[in-house]
Formats: structure tokens, C-alpha cells, sequence
């Protein structure tokens, strides 16, 4: 509903403040499927979250699909002293929230003896910032409602843990964001900016065009707000300005900004108006008779590691290889068949691309435990393509993901829709349907990742390793 702010509004201007402008004024509506909004907004599916909350003894849940009926029944279950509430929906004027989880505890409040807190169940393992906006605002409309605000907001991870927070230290943070959040519903446009978090929004592709148009500074890479607003403050207003100008011309005109950092926001400028890569340093990659390039397929929803893609580089050739679970109480067996293939291969570099499966590897030797020499193996040969390139090399790009670095050097995904949150509904169709077609696809978007990753290793010993 235009003009609506609900918790999901908070996550979207954290994103792209232009994602909540267009959704309440744009002339059409872009509706966000359901699965993709939970991937999003690090939410589960339903299933994940009822396996959660299997062992509460008074459990009710809220069903009407209307918003205004789904209120009344949550009010109705409050009024009653129900322990738990899963679906509630709260309501005060044109503010709506949707706490996974509303649970009872002993105060006194309008309803009595009682008030209730508000919880989300979440994927991640720890406390981030929009959670806490969010829970600041469950906090205010249950203030409203009950008479009473939380002290502290919850988060219940995967794992079944309660992580808590205090309402009142990120309050301050929260008034001035919902504030900002109440004048672009009012109908103040946000300035430009374009970041990761954008590509998220349903309306990208106006929000980059906007951009390119305007030759913005964000367009930059990783480039932060206050670098933008200090080149700005200095007169240097757009990517083509900021192209001409040299390094001790900046570093007059921007002190503030360090002289190494000026460097490369020079040079990327450069690189995107010209449309060209720039060497900027020598890699060093190690020479070795067998190489692997590994990539993790998850299914975030369910909190769901299920495919290990490894692609074995030879002299005699390349064999793509994937360890896959099919459900979550096969994840320790797929750990172990790809640790029993780390040890065959102590001597070969692991390369991936960014910090996920660094993530992924720490979590599941934690889990289901590793050897000694599997363990070394992959402390000591794991090479992150990402951090190699970072000093080494300035692509014409606003974003380094591996999608947008190998497309630029000529590499294609056999899938048109190919993308991370693509796979993740994929695998959701699969586990429906069990269909070879879904799966063929699955397996053919993690060898094109693995495969993408090789190609950018060899252009790379091309381009910046002497």
C-alpha cells in the first residue's frame, strides 16, 4: 500500500532511500515476490521458521490476509495472554508492522500483567543495524498499542539462538532515520547515490540510469559518502571533472582525503569515462601443476549449504566436480567427501572469489570437525581472486562483484537469469518439484562461477603478473 512505512521500509532506505521514494510515487507498482523479499530482507522460508518455534507450548497464529483483520486477530490474541504470536500484525495509522514473533512477558500494560515484546527470525548469526531499526519500530507501535515500549528487541537465529539488544541505545539513530523515511513518503526526492545495495532495488535500473546521466560521483567504486561530499565541497562535481584533474591539484583542493585514496578515484574515473581497465601494481600468483577454483551454492532461506563446486585445473585438462546435499541433514556428508578431497590435493591453490566461502569452510570445520592436513590445506592455499585484484588492477566498473568483473573481460553465463538470488529460488523450485532440469541448471550456474573465476586467474597472469 503506498504511503505505508513498515519494517521492510527501513531495510529498503538502508539499501537505496530512492527504492522508498519510487515505491510510494513512481506511476506504477513493482511488486516483490515473496521469496525474493525474505532473501532480501535475511528472512526464511516459513518452514525453516516453524522447525524454529516446534517447541512452544502455547503457540498461536495469526492467518487473516488482510491487514486490517490480521490486526484485530493480533490484538484479540494479546488480549487474551497468548504466550507466542507468530504472524502478528500491528497496526497505528499508516505505520504497519509484521514481527515474526510476539511473546509475552511478565510488566503491567493496558492488557494487564502482561506486555508483549518483538522478535524476527533471522539467517544471520549476528545483530546487524536495519535489525535494530526494525525493532525500534516494533518497539514504537507496540508502545502505541500496549501502553508499554520493550526495553530490548530481539533476533532468533538458525541455530535457535536469542540474540538481545537495547531499544533505547539505537533509538536516537532510529528517530532520525524514520524522519528522513516520513519526508520521502511526503514526497522529498533523496539525492543520488548509487551503492550495492541498489542493484537489491526494483527500480535499479532507473536509479543507475539517473546516475549515469548526471555523470555521478557515486558511480565510483566503494567510494563512500564523504569523499563524494568533500569533492563536491571543492568543486569537483562530476566523473569527467575528476578525470582531468591530477593528483596534487586533488590533494589541494581535498586535503581531508588521503593522497593514495585520491590516486585511485582519479584513475577509476579515468577508467570509466574511457571505458578501459588500469594496471595499477603486479599480482603474485603461484605457479603449480594443479590448480582448483571453488564456489558455494546456499540456500539462505533454510540456512543451507548445499553445493561445493570445485574446477580442477591440469596440464592433461579441466574437470568440474561438485559435492551436493540435497538436504540439510546431508551437509555433514558432502563436508566430508569435499575435506577428503582437499587432502588429496595438499599442494594445489584454492581460488574463490570474496569472503563467502571463507565463511562457509570456518563454519563447517567448526560444525562437523576437519583434519589437520585438510585444515592447513585450505589455510594456506585458499587465494581470494577479489583481494588480488583490489591493488592490482581498476576495471570501468561501479561494482567488482564476479559477474561484472568476468563479463567485462568476456565472460557468459550459459543462464540468462543467471544471479546469486536467482539460484537460491531455483533450488527452492527443485526441492518442490525434484526436477533434473532445475538441478542440470543449478550444477551449470556454479560450473559457469567456478569457471569465471579461472578465467579471470588467467587474465590476471595476462595482464599484471610479470
Amino acid at each position: 500500500m503506498r504511503g505505508t512505512i513498515s519494517e521492510k521500509t527501513f531495510y529498503q532506505y538502508l539499501k537505496c532511500p530512492n527504492w522508498v521514494y519510487f515505491d510510494a510515487h513512481a506511476g506504477e507498482t513493482r511488486p516483490h515476490e515473496l521469496l525474493m523479499a525474505r532473501l532480501q530482507d535475511d528472512g526464511l522460508v516459513e518452514e525453516k521458521e516453524r522447525e524454529l518455534l516446534s517447541d512452544r507450548q502455547d503457540l498461536v497464529e495469526v492467518t487473516a490476509e488482510d491487514p486490517d483483520e490480521a490486526f484485530n486477530q493480533t490484538l484479540a490474541f494479546m488480549r487474551e495472554g497468548r504466550q507466542t504470536i507468530y504472524h502478528g500484525v500491528l497496526i497505528d495509522t499508516h505505520w504497519v508492522g509484521h514481527p515474526d514473533i510476539l511473546e509475552k512477558v511478565e510488566g503491567r500494560s493496558r492488557l494487564g500483567d502482561y506486555y508483549y515484546v518483538a522478535s524476527d527470525m533471522k539467517r544471520s548469526r549476528f545483530i546487524r543495524d536495519d535489525y535494530k531499526f526494525q525493532g525500534c519500530f516494533y518497539a514504537e507501535l507496540l508502545e502505541r498499542i500496549q501502553g508499554v515500549k520493550p526495553v530490548q528487541g530481539y533476533i532468533v537465529t538458525p541455530d535457535s539462538e536469542v540474540l538481545p539488544y537495547l531499544i533505547e541505545e539505537f533509538e536516537a539513530e532510529y528517530e532520525l532515520t524514520l524522519t528522513e523515511i516520513e519526508k520521502i513518503i511526503a514526497g522529498k526526492r533523496p539525492a543520488h547515490f548509487v551503492t550495492s545495495g541498489c542493484k537489491q532495488s526494483p527500480w535499479y535500473k532507473e536509479c543507475r540510469s539517473e546516475s549515469e546521466s548526471c555523470d555521478d560521483l557515486s558511480l565510483l567504486n566503494r567510494v563512500w559518502r564523504e569523499e563524494v561530499r568533500a569533492l563536491e565541497e571543492a568543486g569537483v562535481q562530476t566523473l569527467s571533472e575528476l578525470a582531468l584533474k591530477s593528483v596534487p591539484e586533488l590533494e589541494h583542493l581535498v586535503p581531508t582525503v588521503s593522497s593514495n585514496r585520491l590516486e585511485i578515484m582519479r584513475d577509476q574515473a579515468i577508467a570509466i569515462k574511457e571505458y578501459r581497465h588500469i594496471i595499477r601494481g603486479t599480482a603474485e600468483l603461484p605457479e603449480a601443476d594443479v590448480e582448483l577454483f571453488f564456489d558455494i551454492e546456499s540456500d539462505p532461506l533454510r540456512d543451507f549449504d548445499y553445493l561445493f563446486g570445485v574446477l580442477k585445473v591440469t596440464a592433461q585438462g579441466e574437470e568440474y566436480i561438485s559435492f551436493f546435499a540435497s538436504s540439510p541433514e546431508q551437509e555433514g556428508a558432502m563436508w566430508g567427501e569435499f575435506v577428503h578431497f582437499i587432502e588429496r590435493h595438499i599442494d594445489a591453490p584454492i581460488y574463490h572469489y570474496g569472503w563467502f566461502e571463507e565463511e562457509v569452510v570456518r563454519r563447517f570445520s567448526a560444525k562437523y570437525g576437519i583434519g589437520e592436513i585438510a585444515r592447513e590445506a585450505l589455510e594456506r592455499n585458499r587465494i581470494d581472486i577479489l583481494n588480488v585484484i583490489r591493488p592490482t588492477v581498476i576495471f570501468p566498473l561501479s561494482f567488482y562483484s564476479l559477474k561484472d568483473i568476468a563479463g567485462y573481460i568476456g565472460f557468459e553465463w550459459r543462464a540468462d537469469d543467471a544471479s546469486g538470488a536467482n539460484s537460491v529460488l531455483w533450488f527452492e523450485e527443485w526441492l518442490q518439484k525434484k526436477s533434473p532440469k532445475i538441478l542440470q541448471k543449478i550444477l551449470e550456474y556454479n560450473e559457469d562461477d567456478v569457471r569465471a573465476t579461472h578465467k579471470l586467474q588467467r587474465w590476471i597472469r595476462e595482464h599484471a603478473v610479470l
